[in-house]
This record gives structure tokens, sequence and C-alpha cells, in this order.
């Protein structure tokens, strides 16, 4: 028989054998067959047979095997956190004969799990998926950092550190309404380095999934942030209602109407300039829509009594750009070696510069030093997670968890005490030290499809809000088919660049930008004040009617709370029970989702909430309460937003 080696501490367990089969147990979870494994360069690369290494520490236990590219240890270490529930992590780690092109390491790989419901994280903004296994279709859901598992009362956190050298990913199978397959760990490419390393792999078991992902969020170790993590200023972006017709005469217009409205210019200090304002990406030099140039339009929005912020692409550079076409030597590669086209986003192509490179991070901090120095006092980054798809960078010492750190610390540098800055699209793996504000729900629009979507991820992303960064949850939209008196309303048609010349049916690309009503409205904004971090208007402010400016106006002038916690997040697919502490009272967030009207029911004593008087934040009506209970039937496809101590 294989050795076997046994190791417990409180309801944390492990047992090895020298085939490389584990068990584990954590609590009431118990997983049995699960298993290293390794490819390299695509090929499957079987350890050699396992042996414990003597006298690896306390409550640890190290196996080390070898293969023909080299040496392999696993380790097993228990712990109990503050919170006194055990720990058990499991690492990954190897010595190479010779580097290698393309790894692929997995920590552990377990045939079945007991789930009802899985929750996985995007790598960067959007991207969340919350599942109930048994009525999920047939596939394969990746998830990055943190997964959580929930099965009755129980729920099984599966996380790697926020911050990694080598990226790290789950990967879960669901088949015939299980979770049939769960695959933990990650990808090295073209790392020059010998010595390969996952972050550790750490599981722990509570009956709360929320208080796991708020734990997993205050115990990372990555370094703090530089500035405070205070809600930043109600801003308006001209992204969402203009995208790239923005002009500087649009952008003064809608400042004007705030600096005179008797309520949003007392609450907005923001004006974002988003994409368009720029001759092409690659070339940060307005075009002929801004005729005054950015220096003046700086000026002119300070003079009124804003903060100017300026949308960037900082690492695209669009084929057309003289960098592209003079300067490829700054570029990120291909496996072919030469420069390829990384970025590709509503049909527009780039390549991506190469930040491993000192000259480019040069060209960053100039940039940056310059447009700070003409006013601006907010920068929203794009694309950031574009650069790694890249396949070869100038310095391949750099780990790829890396790459992303060196866009951010040079423009970080060049703005630092002068501008705040918001990563979008930005890999989460980077941390906080260098941004402000990061986007963590998809992009929004004034679509109830795209609410819908979006929710799952704003939800599932509450635990890093004020604790790693300030959650943006991109735009908060007024304007709908009853709060806006706009003939161009859904004139834009953005999808249209997806119809190639074959394409005989257009439909699914010409559909309008704008689809809900003042209902569906309030959901989008509720839940972007529930998520207790930025807010940003992106309308045409001028076509709102009086019930869009009625929107706009609470919006920005609410007061500020925590992070809404999704009390659902482990038993639906869709969040709809939020409960949220201001510093007055609560707000408790309740949404229909459904196409047909829906009981919704919430008991404030079982929450610690003792309230005489509730209100509706979106029309100040008293809500009716039964015995301290909300017991009330909405609508299809709209909420209750109800307030406690909150005066209007």
């Amino acid at each position: 028989m294989s050795h076997l080696s046994h190791q417990k501490l409180e309801t944390a367990a492990w047992q090895m054998t020298a085939s490389g089969r584990y068990a584990i147990t954590l609590g009431s979870v118990t997983w049995e067959a699960c298993r290293p494994e390794l490819r390299i360069n695509g090929r499957a690369c079987p350890f050699g047979p396992w042996h414990q290494v003597e006298s690896a520490g306390p409550n640890t236990a190290c196996w080390r095997a070898g293969n023909e590219f080299g040496d392999w240890t696993l380790t097993f270490q228990t712990a109990v956190n503050r919170r006194g529930l055990a720990e058990l992590s499991i690492r990954l780690a190897g010595e190479l004969i010779t580097p290698q092109a393309d790894l692929s390491l997995t920590v552990l790989r377990t045939a079945g799990a007991a789930a009802e419901h899985v929750l996985t994280q995007g790598a960067s903004m959007g991207g969340c998926r919350s599942l109930r296994v048994a009525a999920a279709a047939d596939e394969e859901v990746t998830g990055h950092h943190v997964l959580v598992l929930a099965a009755a009362d129980t729920a099984l956190r599966l996380a790697f550190p926020l911050r990694q050298d080598h990226p790290a990913q789950f990967t879960v199978q669901l088949r015939q309404g299980r979770l049939q397959e769960l695959r933990a760990g990650g990808e090295l490419r073209h790392f020059n380095g010998r010595t390969v390393s996952l972050a550790p792999l750490t599981l722990c078991a509570a009956p709360d999934g929320c208080q796991l992902l708020t734990d997993y969020a205050t115990t990372q170790t990555d370094a703090p942030p530089t500035v405070p993590l205070t809600p930043p200023p109600a801003g308006w972006n001209s992204w969402d209602y203009y995208r790239w017709t923005v002009t500087e005469e649009e952008v003064l217009e809608n400042a004007a109407f705030i600096a005179n409205d008797p309520v949003l210019s007392k609450h907005v200090r923001r004006i974002i300039v988003d994409d368009g304002w720029q001759y092409c990406y690659g070339e940060w030099e307005p075009n002929h829509h801004f005729p005054g140039g950015m220096q003046a339009l700086a000026t002119r929005l300070a003079g009124m009594g804003f903060e100017p912020g300026l949308w960037f692409a900082p690492t695209i550079v669009e084929p057309h750009a003289r960098l592209a076409q003079l300067d490829h030597g700054l570029l990120a590669r291909g496996e072919s070696g030469e420069p390829c086209l990384a970025f590709s986003c509503m049909a527009r192509h780039g390549f991506v510069l190469d930040p491993t490179q000192e000259r480019v991070q040069q060209l960053l901090y100039t940039l940056f030093d310059r447009y700070a120095a003409m006013g601006y006092r907010y920068f929203k980054l794009d694309f950031m997670a574009a650069t790694l798809n890249a396949r070869r960078f100038a310095d391949p010492a750099v780990p790829r968890g890396h790459i992303q750190d060196l866009i951010v610390a040079p423009i970080h540098r060049a703005v630092a005490g002068r501008a705040a800055i918001l990563g979008c699209n930005y890999l989460f793996m980077g941390g906080g030290r260098h941004v402000h504000e990061v986007r963590v729900g998809g992009d929004i629009h004034a679509t109830w499809e795209g609410i819908r979507r979006n929710a799952v991820s704003v939800a599932a992303r509450f635990w890093a809000n004020r604790r790693r960064w300030m959650n943006d949850p991109d735009f908060a939209l007024c304007r709908g088919l009853d709060t806006a008196t706009d003939p161009d309303l859904n004139r834009l048609r953005p999808l249209l660049v997806f119809i190639d010349p074959a394409t005989a049916d257009a439909s699914p690309w010409n559909i309008p930008q704008v689809d809900i009503r003042r209902p569906q409205a309030e959901v989008l904004l509720s839940i972007v004040l529930a998520a207790g971090g930025a807010v940003n208007l992106s309308d045409k402010l001028t076509r709102l009617n009086a019930d869009g400016l009625d929107l706009a106006r609470r919006t920005v002038s609410a007061e500020t709370g925590d992070t809404a916690i999704p009390l659902d997040l482990f038993a639906t697919e869709l969040p709809a029970r939020w409960l949220q502490r201001t510093r007055r009272g609560h707000r408790i967030l309740l949404i229909n989702w459904q196409d047909t009207p829906a009981e919704a029911v919430f008991d404030l004593a079982a929450h610690g909430i003792t309230a005489g008087r509730l209100r509706n934040f979106w029309t100040d009506a008293g809500v009716p309460l039964r015995q301290g209970r909300i017991e009330t039937v909405l609508p299809p496809r709209s909420c209750l937003f109800a307030t406690t101590g909150e005066a209007r």
C-alpha cells in the first residue's frame, strides 16, 4: 500500500498518498481523490512517486516528487484564522531544469463536489456568475481569485491571494444539474525563471458565505492603498449617451446645466470626458471635436467649480498611430515574436505597449504628468487587462501578475497628490495601491438586460469596497422611455460594427440602446447607491424630463451608505434582497426581477432593525409595516428601496 500521511487541526484535515492522490476535509465537507497536475507546452507531465519531507514545520506537511522537467513540492498547512475557523492551504511549486514557454499547474483537481450554488469572480470588471447548480446549463465556468460553493447551511471558500505572481483561476464543470469537476491552478507563459510557484490555495468553510468573502478582503496582505478609501464625489461622464460623438460643446453644455441646477450643483463635482476626445488610441491629442484643446477645457471646467476628468486607454495603440508605424519596438509581442493585435473592442483593434520596457514607463509618466499639469484631477484608465493578451514581453523575468503594475505605477507617480485614478477593465490582482477606484460591474446600458447582467457582478464584489479600493458599479443612468424628452434617445446604433457583408440577419445588432422606464431606472440607481462607491451620471441632462431630473437629483444627493450586503447571494442567480447601513439607519432593497408581479417580504427584526417608519426612497411615500415586516407585491421589473432614519 502507498504510504499515507494524516494531519488534523480543528476541522481541517488532509490525507496524501505516494501516488499523488489526496483527500481534504473542512468541517462537514470532504473531497476524495484530489490531485495535482502539470502540463508543459500542452503535454501532460506525470509526477514521479511522492515522498514526504521530514520536519516541514508545525501543522505542515511537504511532499516532493520529480519528473523529466524538474523537482516539485506539494505543501499542506492548517491554521485557525482570527474568527476561529480552520483553514487549509495547499501550494504547488517547482524547480525547473530549464525554463519552459508554457506551463499549466493544477494544485487541486477533483471529480464532483456537492454544491447547490456556485459564485465565481471575474478577473476584472463584470464576469461574475451566480449559478444554482441544479438549474444550470451544461457548461464550463471560469472564475478568479475567490470561489464560493454553497450547500444547505455551509459555504466553502476556495481562494488564491488577490496579488499573484502568476495568475491562477478556477474552472468548474457543470453537467446534468451537478458540479462534475473542479480545478484550481494557473498558467505561466514565456517566464524565464526556473523557480515556479503558484500562490497558495486556501480553503475555509463556514455557515455565512458573505462573511467568508469579507474575511477574504480584510486578510489580504498586498500593499495598502496610498489614498484614503473615502467615497468619491459624484460626477458626470460623457460616454453612455454620446460615446464617440462627444464634443467640447456638449461637455460644456452639460456642465453648465449642472452648475445652474439647484440640486445637482451642490453634489456633482467631476466632469469626465470619456473616449472620443482623442485623435486615436496611442496618439493622445484632441481631435477636431475639441477645437479649444484640452488645456482650455480643463481651465473652463475648473472655473465652473468642477474637477476635470479624462479617459485614457494608456497601453492601447491603434495601427494608424505614429507610434505603431515608427516605434514598434515599444510594442508587446505575440508567439511569433512580432507585434500583435492584442486588443479588440467594438471592432476596433490595436497593439499594446510593452510596460516591461523602461522607455514605455517613462512615456506613460510624461503623458500623465502633462495632463495633470493642465488641471485634470481624475483619470479613467481603461482596457488595462488587454495588455496581458500579448504573449511575449521584452523582460521575461517579470511575472505576468506584475505587468499591469508597470503600467499603473508610473502613472500614479506622475499624478500623485494631483489626481485620482479609476482602474477600468483593471485586473483585480493589481490591488488598490495605485488606484482609488476600480470598476467592478460590466458595461451598463439603459436596458433591462444590461441591468440584470450587471447586478450580479456588483453584488458579488461587495467585499472589495472600502477594503481594497472604492467600487465603481458603472453609470447611474436616469434616461428612459418615460424619463426623457429626446428625439435622439435611440439614434445611436453602436452594434452595427458587428455586421459584416455576409450577415443575412442583422437583427441582433440593430437593437435600441434604451428600453427602460422609470421603475427599471429605479432598480439600476438603487443598485448604484447600494454599492456604496462611485456615482457618475451619464445622460444628456438637458433632455431629461421632470421624472428623469428627479431621479438624478435624488441619486447624487443621497446619503452615502456602507456597502450593501446581498443577503440572498448564495441562494439565487439574481440577488433580490440587499441590506445597507447608513449613518442614520438602514436601506433595504427588494427587487422583482420577474416579468410578473411578485411578493416581497422582509423581517426587520431578524436583521436587528427597529424602525417605526420606513420611507420609499424614490417617492417619499411611507412603506407599510405589518408586525415589523415589509409585506408587499412588487410590479414586474421593479423594486422597493426603503430607508429608515434618512430625511429628504
